[in-house]
């Protein structure tokens, strides 16, 4: 089934392609002659170009893969948008056609409206590539109802979905650590995804050694997400966050400072790679709920589970917001809460759209973030 899945997918992807390359192809031709067999070539390696990416990464020179996977993630930005505007164009076309309002001087100038076409897409990413590339600090404050010991309010830092690998290097992950130390935190966390999906780029260009560098109070703390699961190397992903001076939480809690619990959950997908994602109940016997509960889990689903279970503070990365519109839309209709702030009663869920991308270096109605929480615990005053 998931064979039969793909294959339609695969079609209706190449259909697009061919169906926008087609009309790309009569616009521009009325102007400027075209070869139509460098001009089929070149559509067919931008629309392939991510997929080599993605199985040549083992294969081909670093350098290579980091190019190729630059072309095919912003052909599928632009495809994204070229198909959107294609087929309003053509519905405008037919429409103009029938009821005689399309306006003669565009009739002959079909080239003109390819090129603004060209132009408002390469604007389009030029903005979203800023959105990616340039992080931004996103502060919250929440208030947990709880003694936490001596503690007034804990300051964490967190970051989720950097997506290490082929595409995002190590200087990204400086910038992350940097952001995250410039915020004084008490604690650090990061909520999975960390490496794509890939670990020989991660570990050929070492990135994981920047991690060393964060400074905190209680540490600095990972759990895994859907792609470390995909790398089929978690075991390994493992040992080189705790080789970084990360703390891997797995289905594990701690108590810090004799003052709250901090939960890290396995991924959803750790049930489909021959490993278990434990039931929070069961996780959570022996812990003191009259602390402050906090849980680290990658994807903000089944949320009741939570909130049956008394948690106070979820933490959660994994829906990058849907990166870019309009992909934002099917996020924010799959998941109660896919970027932000949910507070319902005692329980409150803070989701992070991440720090890195997947696929095209691109955000529309989102951008790259290091979230700054400052965490009141005004009982124990």
């Amino acid at each position: 089934m998931r064979l039969i899945t793909a294959g339609f997918a695969l079609l209706t992807y190449a259909f697009l392609n061919y169906y926008i390359g087609l009309r790309g192809l009569k616009s521009i031709n009325t102007k400027v002659p075209v070869n139509k067999y460098a001009y089929w070539v070149i559509i067919a390696v931008l629309a392939s170009a991510y997929f080599v990416g993605m199985i040549g990464g083992k294969y081909f020179p670093d350098s290579l893969v980091r190019t190729i996977n630059a072309v095919g993630g912003y052909w599928l930005a632009a495809f994204v948008y070229l198909v959107g505007i294609v087929v309003l164009m053509d519905v405008f076309r037919i429409l103009g056609k029938k009821l005689n309002i399309l306006p003669a001087f565009l009739k002959d100038r079909t080239w003109l409206v390819a090129a603004a076409v060209v132009l408002f897409v390469g604007t389009v990413l030029a903005v979203g590539t800023y959105n990616a590339v340039v992080p931004r600090i996103v502060s919250y404050s929440v208030n947990i109802n709880k003694k936490a010991g001596d503690m007034e309010k804990l300051k964490c830092a967190m970051i989720s979905d950097v997506h290490l690998g082929d595409t995002i290097g190590r200087e990204r992950l400086r910038t992350a650590v940097e952001k995250i130390n410039s915020l004084n935190p008490d604690i650090a966390v990061i909520t999975g995804d960390l490496i794509d999906r890939e670990i020989e780029p991660v570990k050929r260009a070492n990135m994981l050694e920047e991690l060393k560098g964060i400074k905190t109070r209680f540490g600095a703390y990972v759990i895994m997400g859907n792609h470390e699961y995909y790398s089929n190397d978690v075991e390994e992903i493992n040992k080189m966050y705790e080789d970084s001076g990360l703390v891997v939480l797995r289905d594990k809690y701690v108590k810090i400072n004799n003052s709250f619990y901090l939960v890290g959950r396995e991924d959803y997908m750790a049930d489909k790679s021959g490993s278990h994602r434990e039931k929070l109940s069961n996780l959570l016997e022996g812990v003191d709920k009259s602390l402050p509960v906090i849980v680290l889990d990658h994807q903000p689903k089944s949320l009741s589970e939570a909130r049956t279970e008394g948690v106070d503070l979820q933490l959660s990365g994994h829906t990058h917001g849907g990166q870019f519109f309009p992909i934002s839309l099917v996020t924010g209709s799959i998941f109660e809460e896919d970027n932000g702030y949910l507070k319902d009663g005692k329980f409150n869920l803070i989701v992070s759209c991440g720090y890195g991308t997947w696929g095209p270096t691109v955000r529309i109605g989102s951008r790259s973030e290091v979230l700054d929480i400052t965490i009141n615990f005004p009982y124990s005053s």
